[in-house]
Parts: structure tokens; sequence; C-alpha cells
């Protein structure tokens, strides 16, 4: 890749994405980028206008992960295309399958779309999600690049399914065509919003500072900031021994009452709305028979998953924002777009 190259950036609208965007105009790229619904359009255009972002270097066009028209003409003239767009909804859909279609269907229509224009390669926003579930009964805790989910599991959350079903699906096709694959697999991506949209992830703290949940359950979680993550995705355009490789982008684990006391840090107006007890293992497991909410936290009450991000420091040359840190700006951005309540004390 080299300056003023045209990347195709998938979702451009989404939290994760507006950040590669950012970082990619930044490194001196051209930039592409897909939205679902035309709205979606006009808001996002909107923020980067609000950035001061050179509007001669994007374009943002109309393609639908569950469409075929548009993509080959999305991609047309990129030497390289970042997917980012995935499903990612804040409630836990009944059906395990219910995202599968859209994640793998989405994901090979933009890889063929990127080998039809000729794309050198494709780097491909995947997740922790893909690498952990389905193995409690491993003896260590330890997860590598080499780890990929057990879709037979029956722990396995619909997400995680549609993750792990959509990656190795990317694999496959890669194996057989013209360009060069690498994945980027982070852990909860949190930190501050380009404008007044955010994730799913950014919208836990937001319910925590909502004072929305009073009590939560005895997990452990990854955090990495999506400064770092946007940074993975550009190093993993530039950087040949790259290929091939999946990046697991992680600063290290918080629970979430660690997450809570770094928000009160950071924001102690907020301090008396935020979580004060931790809900004891069974109860979460009697919720988790009419809850589907509850019944995804299973498998991670009491567990610390340690994942090996050193391949993102020593290859992509990723220095990790702290977790603390990364959680006290999410809170701190949250309050100045005005998405949590103006007085919380």
């Amino acid at each position: 890749m080299a300056e003023g190259d045209l990347v195709l950036l998938t979702g451009i609208s989404g939290f994760i994405a507006k950040h590669v965007c950012v970082a990619l105009l930044q490194a001196g790229y051209r930039v592409r980028g897909t939205v679902r619904y035309s709205s979606k359009r006009e808001h996002t255009l909107r923020a980067f206008r609000a950035l001061g972002l050179d509007q001669r270097r994007f374009e943002i066009v109309k393609a639908d992960l569950t469409q075929d028209d548009g993509w080959d003409e999305a991609a047309a003239g990129c030497r390289c295309v970042l997917h980012v767009a995935s499903p990612f909804p804040r409630r836990a859909p009944g059906d395990k399958l219910a995202l599968a279609d859209i994640a793998k269907g989405g994901t090979l229509r933009v890889l063929r779309a990127a080998e039809r224009a000729g794309a050198e390669r494709v780097v491909l926003t995947s997740s922790v999600a893909a690498i952990y579930y389905g193995h409690e009964n491993r003896p260590d805790q330890i997860f590598t690049e080499a780890d990929f989910s057990n879709v037979q599991s029956r722990s396995i959350s619909a997400y995680a399914l549609s993750k792990t079903l959509a990656e190795t699906a990317a694999w496959d096709f890669s194996a057989k065509a013209g360009f060069d694959l690498v994945t980027i697999n982070p852990s909860l991506v949190l930190g501050p919003l380009l404008d007044d949209e955010h994730g799913t992830s950014v919208h836990f703290v937001r319910m925590m500072m909502q004072g929305l949940l009073p009590v939560v359950p005895r997990i452990t979680l990854g955090i990495v900031d999506v400064r770092d993550v946007a940074q993975a995705h550009v190093r993993a355009l530039q950087r040949l021994e790259a290929a091939g490789r999946r990046f697991i982008t992680s600063a290290g684990p918080l629970s979430f009452r660690e997450m809570a006391a770094a928000i009160g840090r950071a924001v102690p107006q907020a301090r008396w709305r935020l979580p004060k007890a931790t809900l004891p293992d069974p109860v979460v497991r009697l919720a988790a028979r009419v809850s589907s909410e509850a019944a995804q936290a299973l498998p991670e009450l009491g567990r610390i998953k340690h994942l090996d991000a050193g391949p993102a420091t020593n290859i992509l040359g990723v220095t990790f924002l702290p977790p603390e840190e990364t959680v006290a700006a999410t809170a701190l951005s949250l309050a100045e777009h005005g998405l949590v309540p103006a007085r919380l004390h």
C-alpha cells in the first residue's frame, strides 16, 4: 500500500469504522466507505465534517451486506479492503443462528467483490468471540491466534457463532483467492466517541452511568481502546509480515466492578448510579432460565480468559492504552456528548 491508495471500508458509520477511517486518512490513504442506509450516510458525513476531515479524500456509498447489488462498484479501484461491518445487537437473539447468515453471507459478498476488483489484501474485523467460546473444560485459560471458538458448543452465543462462522468462511475463501487475508480480533472495544452514535460495547458503559445496572454478574472481560484497534487495522494493511495472521487486540482484563470503579474516578458525579454489588452466581444461573441475556453470561461467570496480544505489539507495533484509561475515556466522552443524565448527582 502506498500513500494515496484507495481503501474500501465497510460499515463506515459504525463506532470502530469511524475511527478506522480517521486513522486511514491520517496515514495518507483515500477511503470509500459503505453504509446500509442512506440516512447513515448523511449522519456520518455530518460527523466527519465536524471533525474537519478533508472531504476530497473520502466518499460514502450505499451497499447492503444482505444484497449483491453495489459491491462491485464499491470495490472498484480499491487496492485493499477493510471489512469492518458486522451485526452486534444489544439484545441477545433467542435463535443462535439469527446473525450467522448476514455475518457469513455479507463477508463472502465483500470478499468476492474484493477478488473481482483485484484487491491485494483484505483485513477482516473479527473478534475474540471467534477465539475463546466453547472451551470451558480447557485446563489453561491462555488463548492465542491458533484458537477458534467451538461452534458446536451449547454455550456459544449467537454473536460468537456468527463471528466464528464468518471468519472461518473468510479463511476458506482466501485460501483460493488472489489476495492476502488478515484478521483483527478485538476484545471489548471501548473509547471516545466521534459523534453521538455508539456501539453495543459502549452502550454497556452508558447503562452503568444511567443507573440501569445496580448489580452486575461476576464477569471479567478483556478491554481494548478503539483507537488502538483502528491503528491495528491500518498497520495490518502496511506490514507484509501480517499476511495470513490473526491479531488479538486486548490491553488486559477488567471485571465489571473494576470498570465501574474506573468510571467513577473519571466522572465522580456518576458514582451513585454505578453498580454497587456483584450478583451471586446462583442468582445469575436462575435468571438464565428465563433471560437470554443472563444465559449468555453463564459461560463467563468467574472465568478470566488471558489473551495473547503479543503479535499485535511485535508485528503491528501497537502499544495498548491501559484498560482503565480506555474505560475513563469512554465515560468522559458519553458525558461530553450528552448521552448520560446531565445531572448525575
